[in-house]
């Protein structure tokens, strides 16, 4: 028996295929799962709007989003679940024939990013910022498109020089400038440009820098992570348990979704971390990586002071 209706956005992996596929079923929910949101690159921004905007009832936010929405006074909070994560040096790229060796010669370059402010560029502008010694105002960034929603009331500081990238004004045409070498580098999480003959990795061997960043740093990269709308757990308190268990089951059974590429990937993962990442703010990276990434944005004046991390979090989510 069904005791409440949810709508939840959600983009497709393995972690979360099972739950859009319906063979994990949260008790008590009748869930339902969108994925599509948009045409394009894109698809992932029009669903953290919509999300904030409360179009739909909850789902898979941008951390940097949420953050930000959260501390305006958007009646979202979160669950200890980080549906999109990776290690983030292999997000470098450059034309195939590019002298760059290293991202500290980035300095003075034109690099695009997708927007400047959300998850994925923090973390990489952080990395090159705090690995390398690139001062963000010495490089030229290229955004294809605007901040959305609380990113955007955070504009970059004025001795940043942030432009877009001539029409049309998508991420699709920033790389085709990057192939096009009008463009230094990208910095982005995109699989497909590891296929792209016109492009390469600025750290050919991607695994060992990232493997010695976590263990210097303890931070994996977490890019996006579970929210619903308050007033859905003050109504029912019972939601908390019934989504955090649905979505630790849907992330046991991801290897079922898994190529054997992706298994031997997330089998690195395990073992440059030393055991599998928990969707737990008490054991494993989740907590580390999360101060990071706000000491990140605190750099990069999106955030003024890091909040409590608890109070982004449903409480009864962090005893389960």
């Amino acid at each position: 028996m069904f005791l409440i209706s949810l709508t939840l956005g959600l983009g497709p992996a393995p972690n979360t295929q099972s739950l859009i596929d319906g063979v994990v079923r949260p008790k008590g929910i009748d869930l339902r799962v969108q994925t599509q949101f948009c045409e394009g690159y894109d698809n992932v921004g029009t669903r953290h709007r919509w999300i904030i905007e409360g179009k739909i009832d909850g789902g898979e936010l941008s951390i940097s989003s949420f953050i930000l929405a959260r501390l305006r006074g958007v009646r979202l909070r979160a669950f200890p679940v980080f549906l999109s994560r990776r290690f983030r040096h292999r997000c470098f790229y450059c034309p195939v024939n590019s002298p760059l060796r290293d991202p500290s010669e980035l300095a003075g370059k034109k690099v695009t990013v997708h927007r400047y402010n959300a998850t994925t560029p923090v973390w990489l502008k952080g990395i090159l910022q705090n690995e390398y010694r690139v001062r963000l105002q010495s490089v030229e960034w290229y955004v294809a498109e605007p901040d959305i929603a609380e990113e955007s009331l955070h504009p970059p500081a004025p001795e940043i020089r942030v432009r877009f990238i001539p029409s049309p004004h998508t991420r699709e045409h920033a790389i085709e400038l990057l192939e096009q070498e009008k463009l230094d580098a990208a910095l982005e999480p995109y699989a497909a440009l590891s296929t792209n003959p016109k492009l390469r990795h600025i750290f050919p061997d991607f695994r060992k820098v990232e493997e010695e960043f976590f263990h210097h740093t303890g931070a994996f990269p977490i890019n996006h992570l579970l929210v619903l709308r308050e007033h859905f757990a003050e109504e029912h308190p019972w939601i908390v348990d019934s989504l955090l268990t649905a979505f630790r089951e849907a992330e046991s059974a991801a290897d079922q979704y898994r190529s054997e590429k992706e298994k031997a990937e997330v089998a690195w993962e395990r073992k440059v971390m030393g055991g599998p990442f928990a969707y737990s703010l008490k054991k494993g990276p989740a907590r580390r990586s999360l101060a990071i990434l706000m000491e990140y944005q605190i750099q990069q004046g999106i955030l003024d002071q890091k909040p409590d991390i608890e109070s982004l979090f449903f409480p009864d989510s962090l005893d389960l």
